[in-house]
Order: structure tokens, then C-alpha cells, then sequence
């Protein structure tokens, strides 16, 4: 476990994304949660050693933001208002045999905590658009909706800490995940970012880092968007777009134990950015 501030520790050598937490004097606040069950529940118990958590926040829908919630009964969970479809629709993944087969081969510590009676699904409770703002203590906790990696993305400052937690808008020496994301709303969302007053940026994913590596993370985003549409402009359909081979859009490997899906990922980034530029050339 990482000391970002003050008061607010974070973890990022977890399977999945970096989960973090701040301390005051009247509870915790909690920023998403590990993917792994076995992983949660010892999160839970540092936690307990700070404080009793008092509300939880997912910055995105992904897997490894929000399968640990189940392991925090009883904490408000806050999301964005499209969070809440976005976790209903994983329910049947958290609860599937595969995810258990999978359990078992790659994770057998955990495999006792899947499905447990005394964790059930544990979605957003408390929902907003634009931005909410919550006071803890002495500290205000500031959730600002920033479209981007996914359209529920979320960024949550700590002002009184000069920490940022971004979710997956930011990717700090790992790869860079645009396979769901609307690229140009990411690079509005870095500019956002950028005009907070913070000293630590706490990425979904990779080190913290400071404002200085966001125009490197916005470089990769118009990288992948410019190979992308040479082959829209050589008038490439999606799948032949998905075989071509790629320039070396992004140095960095993927990070914390996702690399089960390196084959896969390339393919699904210039399917979703094919799509994406081809509906604005279509709208233009």
C-alpha cells in the first residue's frame, strides 16, 4: 500500500486497477474497489485499520473497478447515473461458472468467496450527472463527471490533498485501454484534469505520476486515432482495418496481470475507433 498524501493511501500492485482510500476524522472514503475477492477482503481489513468506510466511489464500469464492492456491505457506493445499467449488466459475469472455472485456475485463494451469501452484488446507490460533492470530516471529496475511457468515467479530487483519482482516463506507463472510449472526449477530459490544482495524479492503472504526464497519455490517444484513420482514408472496411498490421502506436506494456487479453485488445481498439471516426465523418 501506497502513501499518496496526508491522508489518502492507494494500492497499485493489485490484479486490476489502482483502488485508494482517504481518511478523516468521522469515516473513510473509498475509491473503487479490487476485482479480486480474496484481494477486497484484505483491502477491507486495511481499510478497518483507518477507519469505518463510509462511502465508496467507482470511477468506471469496468470489472476490475467494481467486482470488489460486494466485499463492503453496508458502504453508500456512489456512481454516475449511467454506472448503475452498466454494473447490472456485469451482475451475471460476477456470478457466472466461467468467472468461477476461471477463478480456479488463476486465482484458487479466492475461489471460497465467490457467490457468498454474505456478499451479495453491491451497485451504486446514490447516483449523479454532472458533478456531487461530499464533505467527510474536515474534507471535501469533489466527483466530476469526465467522459472518456468510458462514458460513465469519473474523476475524483481530494482539494484539501492535491490528489486526483482519474479511473482509466489516465494510463501511466502501461497501455493505454481505448476499447470502449470516445478518444475525443478523453482529450477534453485530460485538458480538465490538467486545470485542477493537484500535485499527484493517482491513474486506474500504472505509478502515480504528476500534470506533466498528461500530454504524453493524450499523445497516444491522437496516435491511435491517426493510424486509424489512414485506413479509414484508405477506405478500409472495420475487419480489414482489424488484420492490418500496426505501427507501434503505444511503447508501453499492459499492466497488473491484464495481459490475458494483450491478443485481443489491439483488435478491439481500431474496431472501436473505426466505428467511431467513420459516425463523425458520417455527421460531418
Amino acid at each position: 500500500m501506497r502513501r499518496i498524501s496526508p491522508n489518502i493511501h492507494a494500492e497499485i500492485y493489485y490484479w486490476g486497477c489502482n483502488p485508494g482510500f482517504l481518511t478523516t476524522s468521522d469515516g473513510v472514503f473509498m475509491v473503487d474497489t479490487p476485482q479480486q475477492p480474496i484481494d477486497a477482503v484484505r483491502w477491507r481489513e486495511r481499510i478497518a485499520a483507518h477507519g469505518t468506510p463510509k462511502y465508496l466511489v467507482n470511477t468506471e464500469p469496468h470489472g476490475d473497478h467494481i467486482m470488489g464492492n460486494a466485499y463492503f456491505p453496508g458502504v453508500e457506493v456512489i456512481g454516475h447515473r449511467l454506472m448503475l445499467p452498466r454494473y447490472e449488466e456485469t451482475i451475471p459475469r460476477m456470478e457466472s461458472p466461467e468467472r468461477a472455472e476461471q477463478t480456479k485456475q488463476m486465482d484458487p485463494d479466492s475461489v471460497w468467496l465467490l457467490n457468498h451469501p454474505d456478499f451479495p452484488p453491491n451497485p451504486p446507490t446514490r447516483l449523479f450527472d454532472d458533478e456531487l460533492t461530499v464533505r467527510l470530516g474536515s474534507h471535501t471529496v469533489q466527483m466530476i463527471h469526465m467522459p472518456g475511457h468510458t462514458k460513465p468515467q469519473t474523476a475524483v479530487f481530494f482539494p484539501e490533498e492535491g490528489v486526483v483519482f482519474p479511473g482509466d482516463n489516465v494510463f501511466h506507463r502501461v497501455k493505454t485501454f481505448i476499447q470502449e472510449g470516445d478518444p475525443w472526449e478523453w482529450l477534453g477530459a485530460l485538458k480538465r484534469l490538467d486545470a485542477l490544482d493537484i500535485e499527484t495524479i493517482v491513474p486506474g492503472h500504472g505509478e502515480p505520476c504528476g500534470k506533466d504526464y498528461l500530454p504524453r497519455q493524450a499523445e497516444i490517444i491522437e496516435a491511435w486515432i491517426g493510424v486509424v484513420e489512414g485506413f479509414v482514408d484508405r477506405g478500409m472496411s472495420e475487419e480489414e482495418a482489424a488484420k492490418q498490421p500496426l505501427p507501434k502506436v503505444d511503447p508501453y506494456p499492459i499492466g497488473q496481470r491484464l495481459y490475458a487479453i494483450t491478443e485481443s485488445l489491439d483488435v478491439r481498439i481500431v474496431t472501436n475507433l473505426h466505428r467511431q471516426i467513420m459516425a463523425r465523418r458520417a455527421n460531418s
